[in-house]
């Protein structure tokens, strides 16, 4: 590819690079190519979310993906999210159970049921929409 590249620029000054490329049958694209970043990169990033996990154990990827962004890699959460997952690295936080309280705060609701005698099938319905 270097090959083509030199070949390009040495006649960019007579002719234009589209002509040049349609001439030697290869797409412009590859002249603007960037390879992505290294393997290493991606083992430091992987070794910086396993680090910053065990820091934050109840950090998820929103909080690690902006760290690493305050840290300077150049990630999304949606990458953080898969190495994350791919290395059972997710944030298992244990939510506490809230029920309603119908008898406490501003109005007190009253069970209707209590003198009620249930002796068939679905002759209750109940609702919260609290």
């Amino acid at each position: 590819m270097s090959k083509k590249r030199e070949l390009v620029a040495a006649l960019q000054t007579d002719y234009s690079v589209r002509e040049i490329c349609d001439t030697l049958g290869f797409n412009r694209s590859l002249l603007y190519y960037q390879p992505k970043s290294q393997s290493s990169d991606a083992a430091s990033l992987r070794e910086e979310i396993h680090r910053l996990a065990a820091q934050y154990p109840t950090y998820g990827y929103r909080r690690i993906t902006e760290l690493l962004v305050r840290l300077g890699y150049p990630v999304g959460y949606r990458r953080v999210a898969r190495l994350m997952k791919a290395d059972y690295l997710t944030a298992a936080v244990k939510r506490a159970c809230r029920t309603t309280q119908s008898m406490e705060g501003r109005h007190q609701w009253d069970n209707q049921l209590d003198n009620l005698a249930i002796t068939r099938c679905v002759q209750v319905w109940v609702g919260d929409i609290t």
